[in-house]
Parts: C-alpha cells; structure tokens; sequence
C-alpha cells in the first residue's frame, strides 16, 4: 500500500525495514490503520484494544509506526513522521492519559 507524499529513497528504506523486521507492506497498512482507527467513532476507539483481541488492537497499527520511525534515519524518519504525527494529535485530542497504565507502556497504549 502506497503512502502519499514520501520520496523514493523513503519507501526504499521502508521497503528494506519491512523486509527484515515488520513484514511487506506492514507499513503502508499500519499508516492506512491507523488513519482509520483516530477517526473512528469515540465510542469503538480503544474498545478492540481493551477487549483483548490480539487481531482487533487497532494500536497495534501504531506499534508498527513505532518499529518502523525508530530504523529509519534523518530525512527519511522526518517524512514518515509527517505522515504519522498529525494523526497521532487526532488520537491525543480523542482520549487522555490513564494513569492506571505501567509507564513503560507507548504513550498510545496509556490513554483511555
């Protein structure tokens, strides 16, 4: 799956990150779910996390942003941060710290 507005040597170095760590094309599905998942009615935003469904953790997407944003370098971490960060304020502006969740938890994973 294709993301808009990233150069050539970008998506080659997705394209190397997907290969070794987080599968093809995991990253253009994870940008593609996530986007989803912020926009998603309040109501069913974090009700498959908590559920417990390891195939319905609509966070997962963002796990996989994570892996990939902290491989990539320079330039190319900076493009597929701007993809990624707005949506990331859509989904801080939708929910808010849990403080009953561990720290070492991702941020995403400690907002209810």
């Amino acid at each position: 799956m294709a993301i808009d507005g990233l150069s050539a040597a970008t998506i080659r170095e997705i394209r190397s990150i997907e290969r070794s760590h987080v599968g093809a094309g995991a990253v253009g599905r994870a940008v593609a779910g996530w986007r989803r998942a912020v926009h998603q009615p309040r109501a069913r935003l974090l009700t498959s996390a908590a559920a417990g469904c390891p195939c319905c953790d609509d966070l997962d997407d963002r796990d996989v942003l994570d892996q990939t944003l902290l491989r990539l370098t320079g330039r190319t971490r900076r493009e597929l941060a701007a993809v990624v960060d707005p949506l990331d304020e859509v989904f801080l502006s939708r929910t808010h710290h849990d403080p009953a969740t561990p720290p070492e938890w991702p941020w995403w994973r400690r907002r209810i």
